[in-house]
């Protein structure tokens, strides 16, 4: 005599579950499809050397994959592994390490900067930290109009930094400057007592597992490294577009790292998101203002333009009422948005200066958003 008898599934049940993720799978592929296929147009168009892409959706990379060359002076193909320099995301970086800091009760957003840094002039002193994070202080920059060192000598362009005057009060103007940057990384090695670099390392890099992401400029050996080029140069003051593909010079001193450093890959970049949004870097809540565009003293918010016309914690912002981004760029030739309401990341790191990846993601995001219009 049976005991027990097992419940048999019917087979229209089982048909049915079957069917199920059969779709799921058939939907996925069609939709990594036109995601490559629209990446290879792009970079025929923009004429591309190389590029990694990663997608990540409800907290799983979803789509990852090198295009290209990364080395065009020894054929050298792009792999997942190809590290990339991501220029001024390393300002997400700085901001979420800032936040690391508000969260340990050691810094306050809306304290002067004088609270923490000593010997700045008398025009410094109305600065706030959230002045520096969200571009509104209105100091003078280390970099001159056309994105070139006053110096490379830390101290000598530290000192003509100094003496420079301010721009505007804090809070009236939107002004993209590295030298808030440059404090910031000063007010983390302050407080902390460690070096930036051992800093970003310890609280995000480790517990992301980016196991290859670093810090460099062009006078380092980065094993795996992208090239760096461009069609543009500055030639007396004028940008120069030419025919001929040329080697870019990242001639950054460690000074600079905190804002323009950092070198990763599209794999590690969506590792470190997932940590980010899951909590383990920073506590849910302290992504709102991280994500939240700094308002000027009139209340409104400037940006990079249409699409990011805003800018938080180190992260331009697109606080646009439907699919709103959190979108860190750099050089022109890296870029990712993370689609704060749709659960959706997309990550772009290429090897051509100007390339400008974000202006296209909204159009592989309307791959994966049902009913998504890109926004020009």
């Amino acid at each position: 005599m049976k005991l027990f008898t097992r419940p048999r599934r019917s087979k229209t049940l089982t048909l049915l579950i079957l069917a199920f993720f059969i779709a799921g799978s058939s939907i996925a592929q069609s939709t990594n499809q036109k995601t490559e296929a629209f990446i290879r147009g792009q970079m025929k168009q923009r004429k591309i050397p190389g590029m990694q892409v990663a997608v990540v959706q409800h907290g799983k990379i979803v789509f990852l994959k090198a295009f290209g060359t990364a080395n065009i002076e020894d054929a050298v193909p792009v792999t997942n592994k190809t590290l990339f320099p991501v220029h001024s995301i390393t300002k997400a970086f700085t901001g979420v390490a800032i936040m690391q800091l508000v969260e340990a009760g050691k810094v306050k957003l809306d304290a002067p900067i004088s609270d923490y840094l000593d010997g700045l002039p008398l025009a410094w002193q109305p600065v706030t930290v959230h002045h520096l994070l969200t571009h509104t202080s209105g100091l003078p920059d280390v970099w001159d109009s056309n994105s070139r060192l006053i110096d490379i000598d830390e101290d000598t362009a530290w000192a003509k930094t100094l003496q420079a005057p301010v721009n505007f009060k804090p809070g009236e103007q939107f002004q993209y400057n590295q030298a808030n940057y440059v404090l910031l990384g000063k007010i983390i090695e302050k407080i902390t007592g460690m070096p930036f670099i051992d800093f970003i390392r310890e609280h995000q890099l480790k517990p992301a597992a980016m196991v290859s992401t670093c810090f460099s400029d062009s006078h380092d050996i980065v094993p795996h490294l992208s090239g760096s080029y461009t069609f543009r140069r500055v030639i007396h003051n004028s940008v120069v577009v030419s025919d001929t593909l040329q080697e870019l010079i990242r001639d950054w001193p460690r000074y600079l790292w905190t804002a323009v450093g950092l070198n990763t890959t599209a794999q590690e970049l969506a590792q470190w998101t997932i940590q980010l949004q899951n909590g383990k870097l920073l506590k849910k809540e302290s992504l709102v203002p991280l994500w939240t565009p700094g308002l000027l003293n009139d209340g409104t918010h400037e940006g990079f333009g249409p699409v990011l016309n805003g800018y938080g914690l180190g992260w331009p912002i697109a606080p646009r009422a439907e699919h709103p981004v959190a979108g860190p760029t750099g050089g022109g030739r890296a870029a990712f948005f993370i689609y704060t309401k749709d659960d959706l990341t997309i990550i772009m790191l290429t090897n051509l200066i100007f390339s400008a990846p974000q202006s296209y993601i909204d159009d592989i995001a309307a791959f994966f958003i049902p009913g998504f219009h890109p926004v020009k």
